[in-house]
């Protein structure tokens, strides 16, 4: 049995001294010198230069900070001056006040056809995708094919292998 642990740790943990308790905890760290009664010498804690704890957080924005904050986007509304708010039967446009083109903020353009496929930058390859099924409720599954185009289809049923009769 001494082989596992090693002569001393098995004398140690199996036999003890006259006058000594076979119940008490062992260790000879600083919190057991203390319950033991002996004195001990710690280094104590400093307090340490400088400020080290970060500030207080940013108070949470309120209703009138984000309002202001909204002022002068194309969703807040250009500032008309301190103008009135449209009266009934206006017309309003988005960066055009007026109805006269703005050249500096006009809006021109279209969206593209077709936004690039990034599925590459994260490992997926071309041709090694398949068919993604997804249930639906009313027995049909709708099926996302490798080309991202979508057809639904009727659920095919599932048969249970034939049970042998005794």
């Amino acid at each position: 049995m001494s082989g596992c642990s090693g002569f001393g740790k098995f004398v140690t943990d199996t036999a003890t001294l006259p006058g000594a308790n076979p119940n008490a905890p062992g260790g000879e760290n600083l919190n057991m010198r203390r319950v033991r009664g002996y004195s001990t010498a710690e280094t104590p804690l400093l307090p340490a230069g400088g400020n080290i704890w970060p500030g207080p957080p940013a108070p949470l924005p309120t209703l009138e900070d984000v309002e202001k904050d909204r002022i002068g986007t194309i969703l807040g509304g250009a500032s008309n001056g301190g103008g009135s708010q449209l009266p009934d039967g206006g017309e309003m446009s988005v960066g055009e006040p007026d109805g006269q083109p703005d050249t500096s903020q006009s809006v021109t353009g279209k969206l593209p056809d077709a936004e690039p496929d990034a599925a590459s930058k994260y490992g997926v390859q071309r041709g090694s995708a398949s068919t993604i099924e997804i249930p639906n409720g009313d027995g049909t599954v709708t099926l996302i094919h490798p080309d991202g185009s979508v057809t639904t289809t009727q659920a095919k049923k599932t048969q249970a292998p034939a049970t042998p009769r005794p």
